[in-house]
């Protein structure tokens, strides 16, 4: 991944040194993005992603932009929380001893980005390649199933076992920096308007990592 941070800042440099004197005025052009895919870790589990995006020009060939999202990730974990409820019916009160084994936890992430866009081309089908920073505001959910009476039901919070008579741990939420190196490419419709199809890897500071496949239009 490092050797492609270099590809891409070379190229950005490369293109600033290399720019004519037929250039539009930077920001002169200004554009959004609506775009929508999938994002994963690993096949089983895969998420939806929705990304909003507002670019302006440097030059001809870079863009810089900034992206607002909605993602749901999901990473295949498996562990126990062991711990107990307080049960009270007819008269009758119980605690419950439970177990809830988790399988995946669900991350539900707004990211807020950073970035720039360096296009190889531009044809009407024009390549591009992309690196964005920013910030994942982020829950998270632990799923599973739960068990319930699983060692037993009793009459006093002292009668418990020990491994069932403690309280679970919160679970991080994986709020996080958040960075994009990717490429993609777009095809012209007309003048005003292109579709956009992009692969991205992002690295995630707290939580797992994951690719994005992401379509769209620009305007």
């Amino acid at each position: 991944m490092k050797n492609l941070f270099v590809l891409l800042l070379f190229l950005l440099i490369n293109s600033l040194q290399a720019q004519g004197t037929e250039e539009k005025a930077i920001f002169s052009n200004v554009n959004f993005s609506v775009l929508s895919g999938m994002s994963f870790n690993s096949s089983p589990t895969v998420g939806g992603s929705i990304c909003l995006e507002v670019k302006a020009n440097i030059t001809s060939n870079i863009n810089t932009k900034i992206s607002v999202g909605y993602t749901k990730l999901f990473d295949k974990i498996s562990y126990d929380i062991k711990n107990y409820k307080f049960v009270s019916f007819s008269g009758i009160s119980k605690y419950v001893t439970r177990l809830y084994a988790v399988d995946r936890i669900k991350y539900t992430i707004i990211p807020i980005t950073i970035g720039a866009e360096y296009f190889i081309s531009k044809t009407k089908l024009a390549p591009f390649v992309l690196f964005e920073a920013g910030y994942n505001f982020s829950s998270a959910f632990a799923e599973g199933n739960t068990y319930d009476g699983i060692a037993g039901t009793y009459d006093t919070v002292d009668e418990i076992p020990d491994e069932y008579n403690k309280n679970a741990s919160a679970l991080e939420d994986g709020s996080s920096i958040t960075l994009g190196i990717g490429a993609g490419v777009k095809y012209l419709l007309t003048e005003t308007i292109d579709v956009n199809f992009r692969y991205v890897y992002r690295y995630n500071e707290a939580i797992i990592n994951n690719h994005q496949f992401l379509i769209g239009f620009t305007f």
